[in-house]
């Protein structure tokens, strides 16, 4: 079975707002403006890699980092469990700087470097331009008394460049919204609170023509799995995504994955990602969700599950709801 990719759209706070508004795996990222992937949450129990182009999780490139991992803190090896691979913001639309109908990316599938289709959200090619760090923990060298959480993570970018900043590379195939977005994660460590982050998003019509029907998702390749079960940095060691399940609460806008065996009692806890709301009124905006199978754009035996290949595909992929998603298979939706 191939592996799958799940699509959620979630906590979005945005200026122009998507989802059906109307308003006037491991390869190393690599790219070469000042792009700022050494920032993972670890204030509580889940370290989630945070990057200021767009992209959440690194790939499983770096043992001594966490991609999206829980229980970040724990001693037992059993509750140290990774989650997703890479994740990232998807933003479609009708109109922009060039009209039409266009959607903006930070990676799509089996792409994992700059100058590849699918790498559009872009940083400046300025020093500063980084993540900034605030906490509202007062002893905290990062404290700052405009922080929302114990950890917050600030940044910058855009979907406007049409080269990587500070290089003559192209970015294949890339025709700009003219969207800017500033994003903010939050984290804390009360034991309350620790088992979640929430990604803040607010999204800017930079262009001189409206925007319509715009949507927003985000795209994240869900794997379950613990390094200490067996790993990806080991000759040999593989990776158990192959009997993971994914499936989605429509009432609760909850989309999630399952190790569907646990792993011998090693991958026992899941994946959620929910959507939290808009800055417009919740009877303007839907919901949505699909998935599909890594990386394949047609399949005999599930013609159904297959990647959107351009932008008019994943602008119909975000604007709709799989068609199998209830009732779910055995709790989830199989590879």
């Amino acid at each position: 079975m191939k592996k799958p990719v799940l699509i959620f759209f979630v906590a979005l706070s945005l200026l122009i707002f998507s989802e059906s508004y109307s308003q006037s795996r491991g390869q190393h990222l690599n790219k070469t403006q000042v792009d700022d992937i050494d920032n993972f949450t670890n204030v509580g129990n889940i370290g989630l890699t945070v990057t200021n182009f767009g992209i959440f999780g690194h790939g499983y490139n770096n043992p001594d980092r966490p991609s999206c991992l829980y229980k970040l803190h724990s001693s037992n090896p059993r509750e140290q469990v990774e989650h997703l691979s890479y994740g990232g913001l998807w933003i479609g639309g009708k109109g922009g700087f060039f009209g039409g109908t266009h959607v903006s990316s930070a990676i799509i599938d089996g792409v994992f470097d700059y100058g590849d289709q699918g790498f559009e959200f872009t940083t400046s090619a300025a020093d500063s331009d980084t993540i900034i760090t605030r906490s509202s923990i007062i002893t905290s060298r990062w404290f700052d008394p405009s922080a929302i959480s114990h950890q917050d993570f600030i940044c910058n970018f855009t979907d406007k460049n049409t080269r990587v900043p500070g290089t003559e590379i192209e970015i294949p195939n890339h025709i700009p919204l003219g969207l800017d977005v500033h994003m903010e994660s939050y984290a804390w460590n009360y034991a309350y609170a620790d088992a979640f982050v929430i990604l803040n998003y607010t999204i800017r019509n930079v262009s001189p023509n409206p925007i319509e029907d715009i949507y927003a998702a985000l795209w994240v390749d869900a794997s379950i799995g613990n390094m200490n079960y067996t790993s990806i940095y080991e000759p040999g060691g593989g990776w158990s995504w192959y009997d993971n399940l994914n499936g989605y609460d429509a009432e609760h806008k909850l989309a999630y994955q399952y190790d569907a065996d646990g792993d011998d009692g090693f991958s026992e806890s899941y994946l959620g990602i929910r959507f939290l709301g808009a800055s417009v009124p919740t009877a303007n905006y839907n919901v949505y969700y699909n998935q599909w199978q890594w990386s394949t754009s047609s399949s005999g035996d599930f013609p159904d599950y297959v990647m959107p290949v351009d932008d008019e595909g994943r602008y119909k992929t975000m604007s709709t709801t799989h068609p199998y998603r209830s009732p779910p298979a055995q709790g989830g939706i199989p590879d």
